[in-house]
């Protein structure tokens, strides 16, 4: 079988609408679809004269996908993951599958209408994000898929953060496939013009500190060069300012536990007084009319020195703005106090829905375990999704493709999965309300976040008493 490797895959829709803001974000999707124009770097591989027969087992199951995986140009949606299936079925012969694509827009829709109605089909295996699995194992619709999880796999894995990910409670509930984080960008530049650069680690991860930050954005400031935006003006890219501000000084938007927010805490308001201080000097400006996408816009224009909002998707939608801009980008993750960050990041993985039937359930394992972890067709896989593995066996997918090497080391700094806790929405809100607050000096730091915690808290109380 030819396989196309494609490096520009990392525009995938999918992966685009969680940059932009949140999944199920079509407009995002189809923006996304015609902007990104994709180059295939075609490479033979050389098939086995005679494939394995890993199972007999004899029955039909269904796998529903979003359009994750990037397909050949001039391919409908669908054709990749076919193609994979005429895989599956030479290990698998007597295993039919049945592919149902859905989108963004209706898809979400759709799977909950099943779990409302009596009777309804579900899929036997779905491919998606954590949220709406972890929401499907609240409802207690998925299998307990920890058996897949053998110590050979757990081990394997970039962190700890992408397997909490995939827990409901105790029991695994969703396999995962790939992710990616998100980052900061700064302006190449703005900050080699001002000596910034000297102050950025640029060695494998490049994760660097507080401090380091601090004097990046002075040096930025004392060469005139204007700062990056604070955005508060919505939810869309909100998990950019989180993972900003958690960050500073070694913070956390939760407990251990998941169970009540912490931005009171000692560590996230010295942080955001820090940030006040920074924006009374003119080291970071204030975006309470900004969105997300305010910000990345101005950057890509070249009017500001950094943005809080990047990722591999941000740099192939904006690359014939930035080119014809004449800014060149430079990565970076968010700085922290021991410059150890716990990030936030997008995650693919599949879950199994429970029906009974022990043939299915089987067949439904070897189909998801095959998608992620057969030789021939998980890197491919991994790279069609338009993300990185959370495999840390899995090594360079991107053939040493620089910028690809920085996201694929800073995956094991993936953090806390927080966005499957019940009431996630509502409290995307309250947050940037509080970031307003607080940076048009509307309230203190202590009141804002007091404000924030109390909020925040009851919608996870109101999941809570819904159940009883």
């Amino acid at each position: 079988m030819m396989i196309k490797k494609r490096w520009a895959a990392l525009a995938l829709a999918g992966v685009m609408a969680a940059v932009l803001g949140g999944c199920g974000n079509k407009e995002a999707q189809d923006k996304a679809k015609e902007e990104v124009k994709v180059e295939a770097v075609e490479e033979e591989q050389t098939e086995s004269e005679a494939t394995e027969v890993v199972s007999d087992l004899e029955t039909t199951i269904t796998w529903w996908t979003y359009p994750i995986f990037v397909q050949d140009e001039g391919q409908e949606d669908g054709s990749y993951e076919q193609a994979l299936l005429e895989k599956f079925n030479e290990k698998y012969p007597n295993i039919k599958v049945e592919l149902k694509m859905l989108d963004y827009l209706s898809g979400p829709d759709e799977v909950q209408a099943l779990l409302e109605t009596e009777g309804g089909e579900l899929p036997n295996v779905l491919l998606d994000e954590p949220g709406r699995i972890s929401s499907y194992a609240k409802a207690g619709v998925l299998d307990d898929i920890s058996d897949l999880f053998t110590e050979d796999v757990t081990s394997d894995m970039v962190s700890e953060g992408i397997l909490s990910a995939c827990r409901n409670g105790d029991a695994y509930v969703m396999y995962p496939l790939s992710g990616s984080n998100y980052v900061m960008a700064f302006n190449r530049y703005m900050i080699e013009g001002s000596g910034a650069i000297e102050n950025m680690n640029r060695e494998g991860a490049c994760t660097w500190t507080t401090d380091d930050f601090e004097k990046v954005l002075e040096k930025l400031n004392a060469s005139g060069f204007n700062s990056g935006v604070l955005y508060c003006s919505g939810i869309a890219g909100d998990y950019a300012t989180r993972s900003f501000i958690t960050n500073l000084y070694d913070g956390s938007l939760m407990n251990e536990e998941m169970s009540a927010y912490t931005m009171d805490s000692e560590a996230n308001r010295q942080a955001l007084t820090k940030i006040k201080e920074w924006m009374s000097k003119g080291w970071i400006l204030n975006g309470s009319g900004s969105s997300g996408a305010d910000a990345v816009a101005s950057f890509v224009e070249g009017e500001n020195s950094y943005c809080l909002l990047w990722s591999l998707p941000q740099a192939i939608s904006n690359a014939e703005k930035l080119a014809e801009n004449g800014v060149e980008v430079v990565v970076m993750p968010y700085p922290s106090a021991d410059g150890v960050p716990s990030l936030e990041y997008m995650l693919n993985g599949f879950c199994i829905f429970e029906n009974g039937d022990a043939d299915k359930l089987q067949a439904s394992r070897y189909l998801v375990d095959f998608l992620c972890n057969d030789e021939e067709v998980a890197k491919e896989n991994v790279v069609r999704s338009g993300a990185f593995p959370v495999r840390t066996s899995m090594g360079d997918v991107y053939d040493g493709n620089e910028e690809a090497q920085l996201y694929e080391a800073l995956m094991p700094y993936s953090g806390t999965y927080y966005n499957k806790v019940d009431g996630f929405e509502e409290m995307r809100v309250y947050w940037y309300q509080m970031e307003a607050e607080i940076i048009n000096e509307e309230y203190s730091v202590e009141d804002a976040t007091d404000s924030f915690v109390e909020y925040a808290n009851k919608t996870l109380q109101k999941e809570e008493k819904a159940e009883e």
